[in-house]
């Protein structure tokens, strides 16, 4: 799979949250409260929010956030515009966070996922992710269940080799460079 190189990775400002509130409101059941991610943005130092450009146009195509807790990366959210999903957009998305993990010296990601949510498991899983349990009622919007799901440690060779392949496949400007070949890195 190749992303198109036309796009951007960028740190999320105050300004691009209407554009993602209309993505969320896309493609989720309950979308973040506009205040959400201006507190994020403006009053969490462990926060870390970017989003995907479409370079030509300038238009937020993706979004994604993570907080950085300790030796651990929580994926908080990612979504792509409903238009533009199934072309690798997802991926190219879930690796920046993947590659922001690194650069802050996580040694682990997690996250939560909906149990109905098939096509982002498997795009965990290809990361390397695995299931580890289950949050009952997690979502209050319909009581649906979370997958909760963890890495492997981000430097042991295995997930390093994976995700060095993934990023052989995704062309987007800000990516930042391959995690090196240490270990461990910090």
């Amino acid at each position: 799979m190749k992303v198109a190189p036309h796009l951007l990775i960028e740190r999320m400002r105050s300004g691009d949250i209407p554009a993602i509130q209309a993505i969320e409101r896309e493609i989720f059941l309950s979308p973040w409260p506009r205040n959400a991610y201006a507190s994020e943005l403006s009053q969490n130092q462990q926060a870390h929010y970017f989003v995907l450009r479409d370079g030509g146009r300038g238009d937020i195509i993706g979004y994604g956030g993570l907080w950085k807790v300790s030796d651990e990366a929580h994926i908080t959210t990612i979504g792509v515009r409903a238009e533009s999903q199934h072309q690798g957009l997802g991926t190219g998305m879930f690796a920046a966070l993947v590659q922001r993990s690194y650069e802050l010296g996580a040694r682990w990601i997690t996250l939560e996922v909906r149990v109905t949510n098939g096509h982002a498991i498997r795009l965990y899983e290809r990361f390397g992710f695995k299931a580890i349990g289950r949050r009952r009622g997690y979502y209050t919007d319909n009581g649906e269940d979370a997958v909760v799901m963890w890495s492997d440690s981000l430097h042991a060779p295995s997930f390093k080799r994976r995700f060095v392949d993934i990023l052989q496949g995704i062309d987007i400007v800000g990516m930042g460079p391959p995690p090196p070949s240490e270990y461990p890195h910090r």
